[in-house]
């Protein structure tokens, strides 16, 4: 049981960060044409439907929920020589900037400038 709960945390921090937004997709007239719209949608904005819509705006908008991965940004680090340095340099500059590290990075300037993908 100790052992389960010590690993709760560390499955939280692994899992991306995901949620959920309305997205209008124009009139959706029923079930079926929901079906055929709203997964579009989602996969132009880089998402999965959830299978739920809803009307907003009767006989002219309705949206979608779609679940989209929180965007990521690269951040600078300093020179970062392998992955166990990136294990340690990475978590800490993410937190430094309120996210958290996505567990890529990648070096942009040789021997001088890595960086950091951040969620």
């Amino acid at each position: 049981m100790i052992r389960l709960f010590a690993l709760a945390p560390l499955l939280l921090v692994a899992a991306p960060a995901v949620a959920q937004q309305a997205i209008e997709a124009g009139p959706i007239w029923n079930q079926n044409h929901a079906n055929q719209v709203c997964p579009a949608v989602a996969a132009s904005h880089g998402g999965s439907w959830t299978g739920q819509w809803w009307t907003t705006i009767p006989n002219q908008m309705s949206v979608c929920q779609v679940t989209v991965a929180a965007p990521t940004r690269a951040v600078e680090a300093g020179p970062i020589w392998n992955q166990g340095h990136a294990d340690q340099v990475c978590p800490a500059v993410a937190a430094s900037h309120g996210g958290t590290w996505t567990g890529h990075w990648w070096t942009t300037i040789p021997s001088e400038m890595s960086v950091c993908q951040i969620r």
